[in-house]
């Protein structure tokens, strides 16, 4: 992955999530305290479709826009979850405090608040099938709920 703005930072990897049919009590082991992952990549498809197409996906809010003009005019299904790691990974690149959490295995969330996450493979899945509301609506609406949140 290639991110002109962040080139030392290390990819992290995520947390295993809980399986959907059971789950297995394992008590803590150790007493040191690991922060939480910050950035775990998961769209290097994606950034390849726009090099492919002469342009750049910067990490910031305003690649949202060009995203949801890249999902109007078609972009490939197979890029919905790479889609979501992105916007992900701008979330926590822009949000004070947020960071990733697995839940449930195979959907990753980001904890943008204490009591907010977002399911960002689910919203770039609905981006996918309905124009509305846009990446940019929803990162606006992230927004609103952190600041709502004492």
């Amino acid at each position: 992955m290639n991110i002109p703005e962040d080139p030392d930072e290390p990819l992290q990897k995520l947390p295993a999530g809980m399986p959907r049919r059971y789950a297995e009590y394992k008590p803590v082991t150790s007493n040191a305290v690991v922060p939480p992952p910050t950035n775990v990549g998961g769209y290097d498809e994606l950034l390849s479709y726009f090099q492919e197409q002469g342009q750049t996906l910067p990490r910031k809010a305003e690649s949202l826009a060009a995203l949801d003009q890249a999902i109007n005019v078609g972009l490939p299904a197979e890029l919905a979850r790479p889609i979501g790691m992105f916007y992900g990974d701008l979330l926590t690149h822009t949000v004070p405090g947020a960071h990733w959490e697995v839940v449930e295995e195979g959907y990753p969330l980001v904890r943008i608040a204490r009591k907010s996450a977002v399911d960002v493979v689910r919203v770039a899945l609905r981006r996918m099938a309905t124009p509305i509301p846009t990446l940019k609506q929803n990162y606006a609406q992230a927004l609103e709920l952190v600041r709502q949140e004492p």
